[in-house]
C-alpha cells in the first residue's frame, strides 16, 4: 500500500488488490497481467488523486428516535461496514478509514424508514441534505428503504444505507458518488416486462470490455457475459458475487446520464470501471 496523500484526517491510499478479487478459475496470462498491472498502477494513481484529493468525507449519521433512543445500529457496526467496504473499494485505489469517532447519532424518527413512493420523499431527503457537514458527502444509516426491497441509494441530497445492507452495497453507492453507473443483463419496465437484455451475448469477448481486462486474462474464456456482469460491484441487482471493479467499460444494459439527466435504458459499454471514476464524490440522481 502506498499512501498518496492525507487530508482532513482521512488517509486516501492506493492499493492494487484487483487480482485477488478475480475468479479463481480464470486462466491468467502472466506477461499480459504484468503489463496490465504496470499500466493499472499509473492510471489508478491519477484516478484516485482526481476523485478524492480535494474531498473530505462529510457527516456520517446513525438515525435514532426523536428522543435519542433506539439507534438503527451501533457505531461499531457502522464502522465495521466501512472497513469491509474498503476491501472492495481497494480495487479502485480508494480507502476510506472511517472509525467510530467519525460517526454521529441524529435524532429524527421520520428519517428511519424511507420510501420513494411517499409524496414527502424528496422533501425528507432535502431536509437530510441540509444537515451540517464537513465535506462533500452525507451518509445516513437508516432502518429501511422501500421496505425490504432496497438497501441503499445515493441521491440528490444524501446517501442512505439500510441497517441490513452489506459492505458491497456501501461500496456500490460510493461508486455511484464517484460517477459509476448500474449495469444489468436485463431490465424490466413498470409492468414487469423485460424491455432490454443481452441474453444472446454469449461468452466474454474482447469487444465486451477494456483491453486491460480482456488481455490480462482475468476472466475465463468460457464465461458468459451475463454471468460476468453479476460479478461486478456496479451490478444493479443484489448478488453474492457482485464485488469486482473492472479496469474499464463493460458491455451490458445501463442507463446513461447526459447533462445530469438519467436516460432510458440502452445496451452498450457501461461506465462501471476504474476509468469512469470521473468526479469528486457527491450526491446526484437516484441510483
Amino acid at each position: 500500500m502506498v499512501t498518496l496523500f492525507q487530508k482532513n484526517k482521512f488517509n486516501i491510499s492506493f492499493t492494487d488488490d484487483a487480482a485477488t478479487f478475480q475468479s479463481g478459475k480464470a486462466k491468467r496470462r502472466a506477461m499480459s497481467l504484468l503489463n496490465a498491472k504496470c499500466v493499472r498502477f499509473l492510471m489508478l494513481a491519477a484516478v484516485v488523486f482526481f476523485a478524492w484529493s480535494n474531498t473530505a468525507l462529510g457527516g456520517i449519521y446513525i438515525v435514532c428516535d426523536d428522543d435519542g433512543n433506539n439507534p438503527v445500529m451501533t457505531k461499531e457496526s457502522a464502522a465495521i461496514l466501512f472497513t469491509d467496504a474498503n476491501k472492495y473499494l481497494a480495487q479502485g485505489g480508494i480507502h476510506v478509514p472511517v472509525t467510530v469517532d467519525h460517526i454521529q447519532h441524529i435524532n429524527r424518527s421520520a428519517w428511519k424508514n424511507l420510501n420513494s413512493t411517499n409524496t414527502t420523499f424528496r422533501q425528507t431527503l432535502r431536509q437530510m441534505g441540509e444537515t451540517p457537514r464537513a465535506g462533500d458527502l452525507r451518509i445516513f444509516f437508516i432502518e429501511s428503504y422501500n421496505g425490504s426491497n432496497r438497501t441503499g441509494f445515493n441521491g440528490d441530497y444524501c446517501m442512505a444505507i439500510a441497517k441490513n445492507a452489506s459492505a458491497v452495497t456501501l461500496a456500490h453507492e460510493i461508486g455511484h458518488a464517484c460517477g459509476l453507473r448500474d449495469i444489468y443483463s436485463y431490465v424490466r419496465n413498470n409492468t414487469n416486462q423485460i424491455t432490454h437484455h443481452i441474453f444472446n451475448a454469449g461468452v466474454v469477448k474482447a469487444e465486451y470490455m477494456d483491453p486491460l481486462d480482456w488481455g490480462a486474462g482475468y476472466y475465463a474464456a468460457d464465461l458468459q457475459q451475463t454471468n460476468l456482469i453479476t460479478r461486478l460491484l456496479m451490478y444493479g441487482y443484489i448478488h453474492p458475487n457482485a464485488n469486482h471493479i473492472p479496469h474499464g467499460n463493460v458491455y451490458g444494459v445501463y442507463r446513461p446520464k447526459i447533462n445530469g439527466v438519467i436516460q432510458p435504458p440502452t445496451i452498450g459499454l457501461a461506465p462501471v470501471g476504474l476509468k469512469d471514476f470521473n468526479r469528486q464524490p457527491q450526491h446526484r440522481d437516484y441510483e
